[in-house]
């Protein structure tokens, strides 16, 4: 298991450009003012070079879980991002996201980046990375109370969508095919539960039921596109095999 050290790890520094011009001869001097004049007497203005947005360092990950948790641990609650934004005014490398809505923007990706790895997490799946694995520790502190109270409110709607009295289960598997078939893979897969899980199939609510039987339906039809793409390589391959033997 990978440990953390006391020191943050630090981004590479950004590379610097320089920009040099080349000597130009008059001609080509001459040449380039005809083709600015052209292009200013047909009216076109010149087209501003987009430059890519670099990635968010790893350290600046860092310092705004840092100065959120600090806060959290004082008031008990997440500073706004206005507040963040004037705490962490010259410590961050990315400069352009010292606004309130880039402070947002990066909370957010945070947020959806520890639920991840918290879902990886419970699969058994470790972050190696000693940078991963301090910002998994500090989005923990930050975000981990909204990650557990969500799971919570998911576990009560199910349960409150339970329903007492069990129905059928050849008219459930009439209402929610795709449902049906995956609860037969899970009762073949896990046979000492199997009637453990068909309890719990036919006491299912209608909301629980149309949920799952919405994304079972979604998974077939990737995986029947998966299929269909496989089948078109294949052919392909096969036709390239045999014009090369002709």
């Amino acid at each position: 298991m990978a440990t953390v050290s006391g020191e943050q790890p630090s981004p590479p520094s950004p590379p610097s450009f320089h920009l040099e011009s080349s000597p130009e001869s008059p001609s080509s001097s001459s040449s380039s003012s005809s083709v600015m004049l052209s292009d200013v007497s047909s009216g076109s203005e010149p087209k501003a070079a987009i430059t890519p947005r670099p990635p968010w360092p790893v350290a600046d990950d860092i310092a705004l879980l840092e100065a959120a948790a600090s806060h959290r641990q004082r008031s008990g609650c997440l500073p706004s991002p206005a507040d963040l934004a004037r705490a962490l005014r010259g410590r961050l490398r990315a400069d352009d996201c010292l606004d309130a809505g880039g402070i947002a923007k990066e909370l957010h990706r945070l947020r959806v980046r520890h639920g991840r790895a918290a879902a990886r997490l419970a699969r058994g799946v470790l972050p190696v990375d000693e940078g991963e694995l301090a910002v998994y520790k500090l989005s923990k502190l930050v975000f981990g109370g909204a990650v557990k109270a969500k799971r919570e409110e998911n576990r009560k709607a199910r349960a409150a969508d339970a329903r007492r009295d069990p129905r059928d289960a050849a008219q459930l598997a009439a209402m929610y095919p795709c449902l049906a078939a995956e609860v037969e893979a899970v009762e073949a897969r896990f046979a000492g539960a199997a009637a453990m899980v068909k309890r719990a199939f036919r006491r299912i609510g209608d909301d629980t039921a149309a949920r799952l039987e919405a994304k079972a339906k979604r998974q077939r039809v990737a995986e029947a596109r998966a299929t269909a793409r496989l089948d078109s390589l294949r052919r392909d391959v096969a036709s390239t095999l045999l014009d090369s033997i002709k």
